[in-house]
């Protein structure tokens, strides 16, 4: 049994004056329960608990959208069954389009991925996909310890001859090279804006029987082999950063294997990360326990690198769609990164919010440098909210039209708020110490950008509030952002001596304007800012002075009634609302939008999400993390609070579901718990740090007390609402009731079973379903273009487009069955090439062709006449399509695009091959 326990130094001795013995329980029958807070920790089994949250694949993943992640914090992979097996393997470095390194295919392994008896799942506990089926295993993993993707597959025949190919896509120009059993692509990227020069290798071996490598295109190299003698295999592919340079010594260094400590690390890290284990009576709680494990899983898999994984949410390392991505993959946006800072302290798992301090720090300069040509009048450091990878931006610019990001000065204060949080969480002297000066000169900019008006308040003037009103006053963004790291940043400067500019900061403390209010709705609320500029985009600027600034508290009915009558709840997956409604209180809405947000977000059966509502996982390819950010932060803040200096234990829990968990707080504190009914049974707190901790009576009116680990009573019985405990580091703690004392509680340590099903929730799901498989067929195969090689069996139900949900309803009988050609929706338009699909026939066929009718006579390409018109139709969740059909000879058949007249075209058309 492991301890769930953050693993902190001994950096005192146990506190003892003043303690006294544990008084015998009371002869009164204690209140039945059961806990799993034993010997100053929460007991449990790690792996099990871990497990639970495991994506379960009851099917392979056929499709690219339904891929698994895996990584180690710089090389990522998505791992799907297209083509028997496929992996894309991406660096987070490959800037500036972070264009992937290759994608790996093995198509022996179609066998395991058709098996009957099929099963996989994504091993969070051992960072694996693990697949068997047909008496084959397959293990993927990418090492924790080294820029290596790892195949290994046991149960394969060693007499049958198997491939493995890397291969890039049009566009693409890599090197490539084959020597001996290595096999290798690699490309460089010049970027002509900063003169960076980025790439990366992708090289491929394999421990089997007669390796040999060759080159099969200038975009296509190949490993042949045979298994072992055993029936195993494996496959390393190699993905180091690359600048040029002889490529045959590159791909012999990257495929070199050191002792392998991937499992040593995966299992280190959950059992320092705070566990939450939800259940409840429809399965909601374990799903949303299930993303909470996820996206500490994905930050563990990708935040270890030198720059943040996360560009505008996408997190492009885990991408299984070539090079396509949302955004601009060499820009940060500040705002889509700051909710998986938060959680990721909240999780104790604050290391991996070291790439986002570094990107900043690193370039502290060329922001300095930045502020001094783009902000006329400005001084010190203003960060802009967009900036490239390069120290470039787009934001802190009062010399150019205002526009999104021009005019946002808040992410500057954030930056300088979550350093100041990381200290505290964590203990890192060494990262204040660096941040030193970015944080004083953010706040000399702030003082340098405001004027005085004839109020005598201090005015910021012509300034964004978020993204939401450009040219503005008085954001309330930025009011709450200088209330509070003004007073931070002067305490700092006058521990370093520099007491003139902690003065400035304190007086200027205190000519801040109020913030201004309105009505709406009947409420007097917060404004956005000091003026009603229009909105540009969906988000709350008024909301932002709960979170992150914390200078209201649930206390407010202005921030109440500000939360009730927000003009944007909710509607993108950056909304921070759980996390407002868990400051607030409100525990009924945290429920309510923590599943709003799956219902409206979660689309991918991964875990991973989209931007806005409305979409579907077949037509988008980008993979988006903030709402997971945004989740567990929500969470956290609902299981445990600490924002206003008191810790507030399940403020806004959801009655109806039971959770036993732990949460980390300022002071490098863990407060763990056990919630039944809304009401927690004990409390348990492990020091991380001497202090004075100040918890809120988690049973009002009632006696409690806190006992130390040695059984002594360090804070005496009391009905008091607010609890003074002093801490010593490395002690722990329990706060419990003195009628229901620990000793009362029947001990019963956190158990889990590995997940054996998909979760469901509405219509959303976490884990794969088995599904019809891609069509083997020996009459005909897809030459081009690539996205059209999976054949589909023709049938009611079958999908008609690689990237629409559009289905079959009806079909004629002599197409039932058949090989289906799908289209894609994305080229309806297309006018070119006139090959735009070419097929290969073992022999003669009669191929139809299935026709969107709104184009007869506008948009049908001339090649449609060589065909005949049938006189029946393919009925179709989109459109009923016109079929047509064709006989032709055995060889090699290209049909034209879809339209014939630019920029005209609706649905595209499918394809049925027929044997004659």
């Amino acid at each position: 049994m492991t301890a769930l326990r953050l693993t902190l130094p001994l950096l005192a001795a146990l506190l003892t004056v003043g303690a006294t013995a544990v008084p015998p329980a009371s002869s009164t029958p204690p209140e039945q329960g059961t806990t799993a807070w034993r010997d100053g920790a929460l007991q449990g089994d790690t792996a099990g608990l871990v497990s639970r949250s495991d994506l379960v694949q009851e099917g392979p993943a056929w499709r690219s959208y339904q891929a698994m992640p895996l990584g180690n914090g710089v090389l990522g992979a998505s791992v799907w069954a297209e083509k028997g097996y496929s992996a894309q393997l991406n660096r987070v470095d490959t800037f500036p389009d972070l264009k992937s390194a290759g994608r790996l295919v093995v198509p022996g392994l179609g066998s395991l991925m058709r098996a009957d008896d099929y099963s996989g799942r994504l091993a969070l506990y051992d960072g694996q996909v693990v697949q068997s089926g047909g008496g084959l295993t397959a293990r993927s993993y990418v090492r924790a310890d080294a820029d290596q993707f790892v195949l290994e597959v046991t149960g394969a025949d060693p007499s049958q001859v198997q491939t493995a190919d890397l291969k890039l896509w049009a566009g693409r120009t890599p090197a490539v090279s084959a020597n001996g059993g290595v096999a290798a692509l690699a490309e460089t990227f010049h970027d002509e804006a900063s003169g960076s020069i980025t790439g990366a290798v992708a090289a491929l071996t394999a421990q089997a029987q007669g390796v040999t490598a060759s080159v099969v295109d200038p975009l296509t190299v190949r490993l042949t082999f045979r298994p072992r003698a055993d029936g195993s295999f494996r496959l390393v592919v190699g993905v180091p950063s690359y600048r040029g340079g002889e490529l045959r010594t590159a791909a012999r260094r990257a495929v070199v294997e050191s002792p392998s400590h991937h499992l040593d690390w995966w299992h280190a890290f959950w059992d320092k990360a705070a566990p939450m284990r939800i259940t409840s009576a429809d399965g909601s709680g374990e799903y949303v326990e299930n993303l909470r494990t996820l996206q500490l899983y994905t930050m563990a898999a990708s935040m270890r690198g030198d720059v943040p994984s996360t560009h505008g949410a996408v997190v492009r390392m885990f991408s299984s769609s070539g090079d396509q991505a949302d955004w601009a993959q060499d820009s940060y946006w500040h705002f889509n990164l700051r909710m998986l800072v938060s959680a990721n302290l909240g999780a104790g798992i604050g290391e991996l919010n070291s790439p986002y301090f570094k990107f900043y720090l690193d370039r502290a300069e060329l922001m300095r440098e930045w502020t001094r040509t783009h902000w006329k009048g400005g001084e010190g450091l203003c960060l802009p909210e967009f900036m490239r990878y390069d120290g470039t931006g787009d934001g802190c610019d009062n010399m150019q039209e205002p526009s999104w990001t021009r005019r946002i000065l808040t992410s500057g204060p954030e930056l300088v708020n979550n350093i100041w949080q990381q200290h505290r969480y964590t203990g890192d002297t060494a990262l204040l110490n660096r941040s030193y000066p970015l944080m004083r000169d953010v706040a000399r900019f702030y003082l340098s950008a405001m004027t005085t008006g004839a109020d005598g308040y201090l005015h910021l003037e012509h300034v964004n509030a978020l993204e939401v009103q450009w040219d503005t006053s008085d954001p309330v963004p930025d009011l709450a952002a200088m209330r509070v790291i003004f007073p931070l940043v002067a305490d700092l400067a006058t521990s370093r001596g520099d007491t003139a500019l902690a003065k400035q900061l304190r007086d200027a403390v205190g000519k801040l304007p109020p913030f201004r209010t309105v009505q709406r709705g009947g409420e007097e609320v917060l404004a956005w800012s000091g003026t009603d500029e229009e909105s540009h985009n969906t988000q709350n600027p008024e909301m932002e002075a709960l979170w992150p600034w914390g200078v209201f508290d649930e206390t407010s009915e202005l921030m109440q009634a500000t939360y009730r009558q927000r003009v944007y709840p909710q509607d993108k997956d950056w909304g921070m609302d759980s996390t407002w409604a868990a400051r607030l209180g409100l525990s009924d809405e945290v429920k309510r939008l923590l599943l709003k947000g799956i219902a409206d977000f979660q689309i991918y059966p991964n875990g991973f999400t989209v931007h806005r509502t409305g979409q579907e996982a077949v037509r988008n390819r980008s993979f988006y993390n903030e709402w997971g950010g945004v989740l567990t932060t929500g969470l956290q803040e609902a299981l445990v609070q600490s924002y206003d200096g008191i810790v507030h234990v399940a403020p806004a829990w959801p009655r109806d579901w039971d959770v036993a968990g732990s949460v980390q707080i300022e002071g490098g504190h863990r407060i763990s718990t056990e919630v039944h009914d809304g009401v927690p049974t004990v409390v348990g707190i492990q020091a991380g740090s001497r202090d004075t901790l100040k918890l809120r009576n988690p049973w009002p009116g009632q006696q409690v007390r806190v006992v130390d680990s040695h059984g002594r009573v360090v804070v005496g019985g009391t009905p008091a609402d607010l609890v003074t405990l002093q801490t010593a580091p490395g002690t722990s703690y329990t706060l419990e009731r003195v009628a229901v004392p620990l000793s009362s509680l029947t001990f019963a340590p956190l158990a889990g079973q590995p997940a054996s099903a998909v979760k469901t929730v509405g219509n959303r799901v976490l884990g794969i379903t088995r599904s019809e498989p891609p069509l083997l067929s020996d009459l005909v195969s897809v030459q081009s273009p690539e996205k059209l090689t999976n054949l589909v069996k023709a049938q009611v139900g079958a999908p008609i487009y690689v990237d629409r949900s559009y289905t079959v309803t009806e079909l004629p009988g002599a197409l039932n069955g058949q090989a289906l050609v799908q289209g894609s929706n994305d080229d309806s338009k297309a006018t070119t090439p006139p090959d735009y699909l070419t097929l290969n026939l073992t022999r003669p066929a009669t191929v139809y062709v299935a026709f969107d009718p709104r184009g007869e006579n506008v948009w049908w390409p001339s090649w449609l006449s060589s065909f005949t018109r049938t006189g029946e139709t393919v009925g179709t969740t989109d459109q009923r399509l016109v079929l047509f059909k064709r006989d032709v000879p055995a060889g090699q058949l290209s049909l034209g695009p879809n339209s014939g007249v630019s920029g005209k075209g609706n649905s595209t058309y499918v394809t049925f091959v027929v044997p004659r």
